[in-house]
């Protein structure tokens, strides 16, 4: 038998454990849509509106700052600007005579999420091994 949504186990003791740890956080949150930690179990605040409060919260709130304190930077303009710092650090590279001879190419600039731009080094496969692993004739 399926559970209604947000019906199934363990919800409430991973809100629960959600605000022991961050209990601050989510507490600001929810002062700013005009609700208190402390009306929690009432008609004001159940635990379903407190799940809905923590899962929809902006990348921005203070829930998500203290959940992924590093991630929460790296939204979409940041992660432009790092790519175009990029492009523009190895544009100037492609101009040296160390790009001639393929060395000292610049790092990206760290992301997470995001490997690293290291080259991956392997062996060579052959056109038929390439159709096999394929399934072409």
């Amino acid at each position: 038998m399926a559970c209604a949504f947000g019906s199934g186990p363990g919800g409430i003791l991973s809100l629960a454990a959600l605000l022991e740890e961050h209990s601050e956080a989510i507490e600001y949150d929810l002062i700013g849509v005009g609700l208190r930690l402390r009306q929690l179990g009432t008609e004001q605040l159940n635990w379903r509106d407190l799940k809905v409060v923590v899962t929809c919260s902006t990348l921005d709130s203070a829930t998500n700052r203290a959940r992924y304190p590093d991630e929460h930077r790296w939204q979409l303009s940041p992660m432009l600007l790092a790519d175009m710092a990029d492009s523009l650090r190895w544009l100037m590279w492609a101009k040296t005579s160390d790009a001639r001879y393929g060395r000292n190419r610049p790092d990206p600039i760290p992301r997470p999420g995001v490997n690293g731009g290291a080259e991956r080094i392997g062996t060579v496969a052959s056109t038929a091994e390439m159709n096999d692993f394929l399934g072409w004739e």
